[in-house]
C-alpha cells in the first residue's frame, strides 16, 4: 500500500475576540525529550517473512534506547509511530515505501530514521540497515549487513554501527549550513572533518561533492568524490547523479549511460526519476542529430510505416510536437493498426507537455472511444479536462470510471476535491459517507468531513441559527464516529468547541427571551463540550484548557439563567 500522509491542518476559533490557533506541535509524549535532542525514528524493516520486519525494528529500537544518551538522541517510541500510522490508514506491520517513510518521519518531527531489510539465513539472521535524513530520503548512510545466530545480536550490530555513523552528522550539518551561506571553504573543511570522524561517511561526502560542484571545482575532483560515494553505497542516488554528470562533463558517454541506468534502478517506480533519467539519456543520445537522418530516410522511402513510426518517436523526443502530431495522423491513414493504445497515450501526453490540456483530453477521449475503459487514457482524460478548466466534465468522467470500476489513482479523494472546487459542498459529506461505507479507511477522507463541519460551524456562528449549528454538530458527530487515532482526537475537539460556541449563542438568546428551556439546552451543550474537548488534549493542550475555562464561565451563566427563569 502506498499513499501520501496528509499533514493535519490547524484550526482556529474566535471566542471573546481572541483567535485561538491550536497546533499538532503541542502533542506530548509520555517521556518528554530534551528540546535539543536529535529525534530518530526506526521504521519497520522490509522482510519476506511475516513479523520479522517488526521484530528487527523493535530490537534495533531497544538497543538504541539503551546505547544512545537520552538527552542527545531521542528514539521515538513505537506506540507513537503506530498511532500515527493507524490514524493515516497504514498497517503497522508492513515496511513503508521510501516516500511514505520520509512522510511519516516528517509528521513525527524526526530528524533521522533507520530502516533496512531482514532475512533468515543459513546461520541465523541477516540484517541490513541504513540511516536516512528525514529532510531528503536520498541522503542515506549504509550501516552495513550483518549475519548473526540471533536476531537481537544482528540488530545490536546495526545500532553499534549507527552510533559510529552518527559521528559525521554534526559536521554534515555544519557543511550544509556553511554551503547555504556561501562559505564553501568552511563547508568543505567541515565535510572533511566528518569523513575523518567516520571514514565510511556518505552524508559528509555528498555535502563535499555538492560544495565542489558549487565551487565549479575541476571535474577530476568531482569525479573522484562521486566515485568514493558510490564505492561505499552503490545505490546512492546523489552519488550516482553526481557521477553521471561528471562522466558527461568528461565526454564519457558510455559510462554516463551506464551510471544513469544504475540510478534509475535505485527507484524504478519513481516517475520523476524516470523522467529525469530518460531525458538525460535522450540528451546523451542526442535525438536531434538523428532527426535529419530519419527525415532523409523517409524522403527516400515514402510511405514506409516503420520509418514513419520511428520519425514520430524522434519528433516527440525533440519536442517538435506540431510535426509529431501531423506525422501521427499521416501514419494512421497509412496503417490504422498504428492507432493503438500507445499512440493515443503518447499523443495525449505530448499535448499535455505542449501546454494543450484541452487537446490532450480530446485525444484521450478518442482513444477511449476505441479502447473503452483503458486505465491510462481514462486518467489522462480526467486529469487534463480538469487542467483545462472543465472540472464538471472531469468529474463526470471520473464518476463514469468509478461506476465502471476503472482504477484511477487517488480517484476517491480527487472526486471529493472536485466537488469542493465546484462548490458542491452539500455533496461532500454524503460522498464521504459512501466511501467510508464501502471500506475506505483513509484519514484524509475524514479530514474532508471535519473540514466541511468547520465550514458549517463558521456559517452557524455568523447566522446564529440553531438549525445551522445542529447541521454542523451532525457532521462532526459522524466524523467522530468513523475516525480513529489523531483524526478522532481532532474531530472530538472540533465538536467540543462547536458545543461551546453553540452554548454561547443559545445563552444570549435565552437571556434575551428569558427562556428556561433554552438556558437548560445551553447547559446540556456545555456538558457535551466538557466531554468532547479533552479528546483533543494531546493535540491542542493550551487551547483545550482555554476552552474548558470558557465553558466553565458559560456554565456559571447558564446556572444563573436557570435560577432566574426556571420557576
Amino acid at each position: 500500500m502506498s499513499r501520501n500522509f496528509q499533514a493535519l491542518s490547524g484550526i482556529g476559533f474566535a471566542l471573546g475576540g481572541i483567535v485561538l490557533m491550536p497546533s499538532l506541535a503541542s502533542a506530548q509524549y509520555n517521556r518528554v525529550p530534551d528540546p535539543n535532542a536529535i529525534r530518530v525514528m526506526v521504521s519497520v524493516f522490509k522482510a519476506g517473512e511475516k513479523g520479522l520486519g517488526v521484530q528487527v525494528a523493535d530490537a534495533v529500537r531497544s538497543h538504541m534506547t539503551s546505547e544512545f544518551p537520552f538527552k542527545q538522541v531521542y528514539v521515538l517510541p513505537k506506540q507513537d509511530i503506530n498511532a500515527t500510522l493507524e490514524a493515516s490508514g497504514f498497517p503497522t506491520t508492513d515496511a513503508l515505501q521510501p516516500h511514505d517513510a520520509r512522510a511519516l518521519a516528517n509528521l513525527l518531527r524526526a530528524d533521522e530514521y533507520v530502516t533496512g531489510t531482514a532475512t533468515k539465513s543459513a546461520t541465523g539472521f541477516k540484517v541490513e540497515g541504513s540511516l536516512v535524513l528525514a529532510r531528503d530520503n536520498a541522503l542515506v548512510q549504509p550501516l552495513g549487513t550483518y549475519d548473526a545466530p540471533k536476531l537481537d545480536a544482528a540488530a545490536g550490530l546495526v545500532s553499534k554501527e549507527l552510533k559510529e555513523a552518527r559521528k559525521q552528522i554534526e559536521f554534515e550539518k555544519k557543511c550544509v549550513n556553511s554551503a547555504r551561506d556561501g562559505k564553501f571553504d568552511a563547508a568543505a573543511a567541515f565535510a572533511k572533518e566528518g569523513i575523518t570522524a567516520y571514514p565510511k561517511a556518505t552524508l559528509a561526502r555528498i555535502c563535499l561533492a555538492n560544495v565542489l560542484v558549487s565551487q565549479k571545482a575541476p571535474n577530476e575532483a568531482q569525479l573522484a568524490i562521486a566515485l568514493e560515494i558510490v564505492a561505499i553505497d552503490p545505490k546512492s542516488r546523489p552519488g550516482l547523479s553526481l557521477l553521471a554528470q561528471a562522466y558527461r562533463t568528461a565526454n564519457m558517454s558510455d559510462s554516463a549511460v551506464l551510471t544513469l541506468t544504475r540510478l534509475l534502478a535505485t527507484d524504478p517506480s519513481n516517475p520523476r526519476l524516470q523522467k529525469d533519467v530518460v531525458d538525460a539519456v535522450a540528451a546523451l543520445a542526442n535525438p536531434a542529430l538523428a532527426r535529419p537522418i530519419i527525415d532523409e530516410a523517409v524522403t527516400n522511402n515514402p510511405g514506409d510505416p516503420e520509418l514513419l513510426a520511428l520519425r514520430w518517436k524522434i519528433l516527440l523526443a525533440v519536442k517538435d510536437f506540431k510535426a509529431a502530431f501531423a506525422q501521427g495522423e499521416e501514419l494512421i491513414k497509412l496503417d490504422t493498426s498504428f492507432a493503438d493504445t500507445t499512440y493515443f497515450i503518447r499523443t495525449a501526453l505530448s499535448f499535455a507537455n505542449d501546454s494543450q490540456p484541452t487537446k490532450a483530453a480530446e485525444y484521450a477521449s478518442k482513444g477511449l472511444a476505441k479502447f473503452p475503459n483503458q486505465p491510462s487514457l481514462t486518467f489522462i482524460q480526467i486529469r487534463d479536462l480538469r487542467a483545462a478548466g472543465q472540472t464538471q466534465q472531469s468529474l463526470d468522467a471520473l464518476n463514469k470510471a468509478i461506476a465502471a470500476k476503472i482504477p484511477v489513482e487517488n480517484g476517491a479523494f480527487l472526486r471529493l476535491t472536485m466537488l469542493k472546487e465546484l462548490n458542491r459542498n452539500d455533496e461532500i459529506v454524503p460522498a464521504a459517507r459512501e466511501l467510508i461505507a464501502a471500506g475506505d479507511t483513509a484519514a484524509v477522507t475524514r479530514q474532508m468531513v471535519i473540514g466541511i463541519g468547520q465550514q458549517q460551524v463558521a456559517a452557524a456562528v455568523k447566522s446564529k441559527n440553531p438549525d445551522d449549528f445542529a447541521l454542523a454538530i451532525k457532521t462532526l458527530l459522524y466524523a467522530d464516529s468513523v475516525s480513529k487515532g489523531t483524526t478522532k482526537q481532532q474531530a472530538g475537539f472540533v465538536l467540543g468547541s462547536t458545543y461551546v460556541q453553540f452554548a454561547n449563542v443559545t445563552l444570549q438568546a435565552a437571556n434575551a427571551a428569558k427562556s428556561c428551556p433554552m438556558a437548560k439546552q445551553a447547559k446540556d451543550m456545555i456538558g457535551d463540550a466538557q466531554i468532547q474537548l479533552p479528546k483533543g488534549g494531546q493535540l491542542y493542550a493550551d487551547t483545550m484548557r482555554q476552552l474548558m475555562g470558557y465553558a466553565m464561565q458559560l456554565d456559571t451563566s447558564a446556572e444563573a439563567l436557570i435560577k432566574a427563569y426556571c420557576k
